[in-house]
């Protein structure tokens, strides 16, 4: 991953906190926390049960058209919109404790998988540079246009992908 980092690098001017926000395996709540000096909370955007899609189906080693819970939400400090993240998440492989808290809960899933005492791991699948539509601009508070950092990862839980979770940040704020 150093090596796709560094590449990546050459192409975006990158702080060593975006090195870590974009390659870190545990969860990025603490450490938007301890950036900000106050609560990080969930403000939830969207929640639905979907079909997955092919390309998402492949990423979380399901069948095409497979129930998939899909959920965006905002993580929000004390003062603004740090992160959107967009999430897939099979309901096959759902523990009933789990998909009662993720589809109900305005909570980040690091936290709920911690309360849940879930033991998991994240792969980081990729991470790049995009322009920020005229929505995600709104939500930030940035022009449209600016700079924004994506990495997508899988966590995964007893051998299989849980969760295939994007995360998109400006790039401005750390």
């Amino acid at each position: 991953m150093i090596a796709e980092l560094e590449e990546f690098a050459r192409e975006v001017k990158l702080s060593p906190l975006h090195r870590i926000l974009l390659t870190t395996d545990g969860s990025i709540t603490r450490i938007l926390e301890a950036l900000e000096g106050c609560t990080v909370d969930v403000e939830t955007v969207l929640q639905k049960v979907v079909r997955a899609t092919p390309e998402i189906a492949e990423v979380l080693q399901i069948e095409a058209g497979e129930e998939v819970n899909h959920r965006v939400v905002n993580l929000r400090s004390c003062r603004r919109t740090l992160v959107r993240a967009t999430s897939y998440a099979p309901l096959s492989r759902l523990e009933p404790e789990f998909r009662e808290a993720v589809m109900r809960a305005d909570k980040p899933i690091g936290r709920i998988m911690a309360e849940l005492e879930l033991e998991s791991r994240r792969e980081i699948l990729g991470f790049s540079a995009i322009s920020a539509s005229a929505e995600l601009a709104r939500v930030f508070g940035i022009a449209q246009g600016e700079l924004l950092l994506e990495r997508r990862y899988i966590i995964v839980y007893r051998r299989a992908p849980l969760l295939y979770i994007t995360e998109v940040f400006p790039h401005s704020f750390f």
